[in-house]
C-alpha cells in the first residue's frame, strides 16, 4: 500500500517540468538546464510505451478494440522528433520557427498522453492511468513554459524589428532630400 502511495509522489518528483518555480521563466540563461530536464521525462514514456507495444499492459481503445502496435510506434516518433527538436532549440534558442516546433510537438505528446490516461482509466487500470496522468501534467506544464519563452522570444524579435523599421525610415528620410 505504501508502495502504491509513494509511487505518484516519486513520478511528480521525477517529471516535475523544469524544476522552475511558477515565477520563473525560461530565458536563454537558463534555456539548457530547462532541456536537459525536458529530455529526461521521455525515458518515463518509453517505458509506459514499450510495456504498452509488448502487451503486458493490454489496454483497449472507446470502441472496445486492442490498442494496437502501429498507434504506439507513431506516439515514439513524436518522442524521437521531440528530443531532436530539442537539440535543435539547444543549438539555436533564437529561432522562433524551431522553438514553435518545440511546443507544438510537445503539446501533441501531452494530448497522446491524456488519450492513454483516459483509455487505462477506461480500461479499470488505475495505476498506468496515474502514471500517464502525471506525464501529461507535466508535459502541459512544459509546453506552458515553452509558450512562454516563445512569446517572449517573438515580442523581443518584434520589438527589434520595429526598431530597425524606424531606423530605416529615418536614414530614407536623411537620404530622399540630398537627391534631386
Amino acid at each position: 500500500m505504501r508502495k502504491a502511495l509513494l509511487l505518484p509522489a516519486f513520478l511528480v518528483c521525477i517529471l516535475c517540468p523544469a524544476r522552475l518555480s511558477a515565477q520563473d521563466a525560461l530565458t536563454p540563461a537558463n534555456l539548457p538546464g530547462f532541456l536537459a530536464r525536458f529530455d529526461q521525462n521521455f525515458s518515463f514514456v518509453e517505458e509506459v510505451y514499450t510495456d504498452l507495444a509488448n502487451e503486458k499492459l493490454p489496454v483497449h481503445d472507446t470502441q472496445g478494440q486492442p490498442l494496437s502496435r502501429r498507434p504506439i510506434e507513431d506516439r515514439r516518433r513524436v518522442i524521437s522528433a521531440l528530443r531532436q527538436i530539442s537539440r535543435e532549440v539547444a543549438g539555436n534558442p533564437q529561432c522562433l520557427v524551431v522553438v514553435a516546433k518545440l511546443v507544438l510537438q510537445t503539446e501533441e505528446l501531452a494530448d497522446d498522453l491524456f488519450d492513454l490516461a483516459q483509455i487505462a482509466y477506461d480500461n479499470d487500470r488505475e495505476d498506468l492511468g496515474r502514471r500517464l496522468a502525471v506525464a501529461q501534467t507535466t508535459m502541459e506544464q512544459n509546453k506552458d513554459l515553452l509558450a512562454d519563452y516563445l512569446l517572449a522570444l517573438a515580442a523581443e524579435k518584434d520589438e527589434r524589428l520595429k526598431k530597425l523599421e524606424k531606423e530605416n525610415a529615418e536614414l530614407q528620410l536623411r537620404i530622399k532630400p540630398a537627391t534631386p
